[in-house]
C-alpha cells in the first residue's frame, strides 16, 4: 500500500524529553532526514506523505527513547495506508477538478468603489 498521512501525538508532559523515529526495513522514513527525530509536548505533528511499500514485511518500526529519568513517556501514532487503486482514483478526480477550475473564470474583488 501507500502511506498517505502520518500523525504523531506526543502526550502532555513530555517537555521534549521523549523522542521517536519511524522506520521501514531499518530505513528511517520519518522524519525523512536521518539523525532527526520527533519530540515535543502535546502539540500534534501531522503531515501528508507518499511512501510506497510493496515488499514484506508490511510493518513499520517505531523507535522511541526517553531522556527523562523520572517519568515514562509515550507517543500515539496514526498512519493512513491506501491501496494504489485509491491513489490513482484520487489523482484522476484532482486532475478533473484542476481542468474545470481553469475553465471557470475567477473574479477578484478589490473592495474599492
Amino acid at each position: 500500500g501507500i502511506i498517505t498521512k502520518i500523525m504523531v501525538r506526543p502526550r502532555p508532559g513530555h517537555a521534549a524529553l521523549a523522542h521517536l523515529v519511524i522506520r521501514h526495513h531499518e530505513t528511517q522514513i520519518a522524519p525523512s532526514t536521518e539523525k532527526m527525530d520527533f519530540a515535543g509536548d502535546a502539540f500534534p505533528i501531522d503531515w501528508e506523505e507518499y511512501y510506497e511499500s510493496y515488499q514484506p514485511p508490511y510493518e513499520l518500526k517505531l523507535v522511541g527513547w526517553n531522556e527523562d529519568d523520572t517519568y515514562p513517556h509515550t507517543f500515539t501514532v496514526y498512519v493512513a495506508v491506501l491501496p494504489r487503486k485509491a491513489i490513482v482514483a484520487y489523482a484522476v478526480v484532482d486532475a478533473i477538478k484542476g481542468v474545470l477550475g481553469m475553465l471557470s473564470p475567477k473574479r477578484i474583488f478589490t473592495g474599492s468603489s
